[in-house]
């Protein structure tokens, strides 16, 4: 990337704060908080640079975030901040329809500086299908209408994403939402993915369609298989046969608010007790395994992030989805 691309790239990303900073002296708000993710926190120290030079005094939330489903509103307000800056990410969307805005939340998305698109010049050859849907994160999707008419003028007919059930960006995914991929599914013959890292294309991969990755970090595109997760998903399957003679199992959930699927802790509930399980809810705010060692439950459900299903090493833990498995198989009951 050129440094005339990058000073622009980082210019962009100020002109939207200083768009926040004008909303923010407009409502008078004397006291913000800024919320963000790990590998933006130098510019969180900017931004606050910028909001005290506003006279505006800031306050940081020092909690990492992974995405705009983990608002630290009440975090900000017990700080007695009267609003919330939260950079990284786009508005979320409850699926479940809970309320995402109770706080004066304001979302700067923050474009990655790295460029991609002389990645897709430099291998676009490699993308063999001649219709292809046009999906990434969010990073880089103010680079989604260039490289639609960069893949257009190679013949590539290209069919663009569109929003999901929690994201607000056409062609945006999440790594618990590829609505914007699933809804262009039968149109397409392949997925181009604008981004890096196997989370999110994996995600793409359940379309049943081959991802083409065009990573601005590897420099070059490479593809996610058809339908990658079905290791996972057997995995899970296995795991809840291999419990599933077990009395007692257990539901995590988060307090976070884009993370608290309440829907879902109640139909996995009704599931589990309907097989004749003893069921225990837990709630937290941050996740982690240790916490739930040492209850005698040796099986859990994730209601939260489904990121964290992966995570977990040495308890079993399996999303809502794997507890079909248990009308399938015969129960012994204690």
């Amino acid at each position: 990337m050129t440094e005339q691309k990058q000073e622009a790239r980082e210019q962009w990303n100020y002109e939207e704060l200083s768009e926040v900073l004008e909303e923010v002296k407009k409502e008078g708000y004397d006291k913000v908080a800024l919320q963000g993710p790990d590998g933006i926190k130098d510019e969180l120290i900017t931004y606050a640079d910028k909001l005290r030079n506003e006279g505006i005094e800031p306050v940081m939330i020092g909690a990492s975030t992974f995405g705009a489903c983990g608002i630290a509103d009440e975090k900000a307000e017990r700080m007695g901040a009267e609003a919330l800056i939260h950079v990284g990410h786009t508005r979320f969307l409850h699926p479940e329809g809970a309320d995402m805005d109770d706080f004066n939340v304001y979302y700067l998305p923050y474009r990655e500086d790295r460029e991609i698109m002389p990645t897709l010049r430099e291998h676009y050859e490699e993308i063999e299908e001649e219709t292809v849907g046009l999906v990434g994160v969010t990073q880089y999707m103010d680079r989604a209408e260039e490289a639609r008419e960069f893949l257009e003028e190679k013949g590539y007919e290209v069919v663009e994403g569109k929003t999901g059930l929690r994201t607000t960006e056409p062609g945006q995914v999440l790594g618990c939402d590829a609505g914007a991929a699933h809804n262009i599914a039968e149109k397409v013959d392949a997925f181009v993915f604008l981004g890096s890292g196997h989370f999110h294309p994996s995600q793409v991969s359940e379309t049943g369609e081959k991802v083409y990755v065009v990573d601005p970090y590897e420099e070059h595109i490479w593809v996610e298989p058809a339908n990658s997760l079905d290791d996972e998903t057997r995995a899970e399957h296995a795991r809840v046969i291999k419990h599933k003679d077990k009395k007692k199992w257990g539901i995590v959930t988060s307090s976070k608010k884009g993370q608290n699927y309440r829907r879902a802790v109640q139909i996995a509930k009704e599931k589990l007790e309907k097989h004749g399980k003893d069921v225990y809810v837990f709630v937290e705010d941050r996740i982690f395994e240790p916490d739930y060692k040492g209850y005698g439950i040796d099986v859990y459900v994730n209601c939260a992030c489904p990121r964290m299903t992966k995570d977990w090493q040495d308890l079993a833990f399996v999303s809502p989805d794997a507890l079909s498995v248990l009308d399938e198989v015969e129960i012994e009951h204690e």
